[in-house]
């Protein structure tokens, strides 16, 4: 079977920690590249957690480049209550001796999808702000991209409102932009990640490198939060859960549906919202396989924290 490359658009954040990690460790994918924008926390921040995500990884390979300090118009938004100033949770603070690659986003972008014509998946686990900025500056680029992955949106629910989820209401109008444009968008978004609580006791034990010591106080600070934001005994690791529609897209229960942002001001703004009148653009993940994702993920954090 082929080598699927793929270009990652982050925001480092804890689940994009792990999500990062399964990626990078796969040798079913090619990851040409990370682009680390602002979204959970501040843009430094977010550089820093992918190049130590490379790092740790043992991935110094692949090209971190810094993406958008702020959304396309509007003033930028954090998730510091959950992941912590540093991104990592509120007790892990580590750097990265690597640095990021001195290229623009977007034409760095645009030269893969040109590169990988008709193949390169963009994966996109924060803010939708630099795929926007990509295919509205280089609209020739739409029917040349596979497929866009976007962990965001919610029909049912959301999160960082009630009806919207943080990665979409972070950047609306770039969100709105990616679903309009034409090119082809898989949405995992809360409709399935809500399905997979992992369980505390799933987190492990300390290990005995670096990574090993990282992961597991990472996601104890995340349980933390969880406990003390939404009241859950446990995690979603909302990144990694999207990520498996990559490789496990029978654990997701999908259905094709044209998918809109809601624009307008008020409690409804970044609202993904199913149009039934229009012709598909998206195939949505409305439900999930939980024991088999969770499964999946409990071991996953145990191999990284050995």
């Amino acid at each position: 079977m082929a080598v699927r490359p793929l270009l990652i658009f982050t925001d480092p954040g804890i689940d994009d920690f792990i999500a990062l990690s399964m990626l990078l460790r796969d040798p079913a994918f090619e990851v040409c590249g990370i682009v680390s924008l602002s979204g959970n926390v501040g843009l430094d921040v977010t550089v820093n957690n992918a190049l130590l995500c490379t790092e740790l990884n043992g991935r110094a390979d692949v090209p971190v480049l810094a993406g958008s300090a702020k959304p396309l118009c509007r003033p930028a938004q954090a998730a510091a209550y959950i992941h912590g100033r540093s991104g990592l949770g509120k007790h892990v603070e580590e750097y990265s001796t690597l640095a990021a690659r001195a290229e623009n986003a977007e034409e760095f972008t645009a030269r893969m999808v040109k590169k990988y014509a008709g193949a390169l998946e963009l994966v996109s686990l924060g803010p939708l702000t630099d795929v926007a900025l990509t295919l509205q500056k280089y609209p020739e680029l739409v029917p040349l991209v596979r497929d866009v992955l976007i962990m965001g949106g919610g029909i049912h629910c959301g999160n960082a409102t009630k009806y919207a989820e943080f990665n979409i209401v972070a950047d609306p109008e770039a969100a709105a932009l990616v679903f309009s444009c034409g090119v082809h968008v898989t949405m995992v978004g809360l409709d399935a990640t809500h399905e997979c609580v992992l369980s505390r006791s799933s987190i492990p034990q300390p290990g005995a490198t670096r990574l090993g010591r990282v992961v597991p106080a990472m996601l104890n600070d995340y349980a933390d939060a969880y406990k003390n934001v939404h009241g859950l005994e446990g995690v979603i690791i909302h990144d990694a859960i999207s990520v498996l529609m990559l490789t496990h897209p029978d654990w997701f229960r999908r259905e094709e549906h044209r998918v809109r942002i809601c624009l307008d001001e008020g409690e409804h703004l970044g609202q993904t919202v199913v149009d039934l009148a229009g012709a598909p653009n998206c195939t949505v993940a409305m439900g999930a396989d939980t024991e088999k994702v969770n499964g999946y993920l409990a071991e996953f954090v145990r191999e990284l924290a050995k």
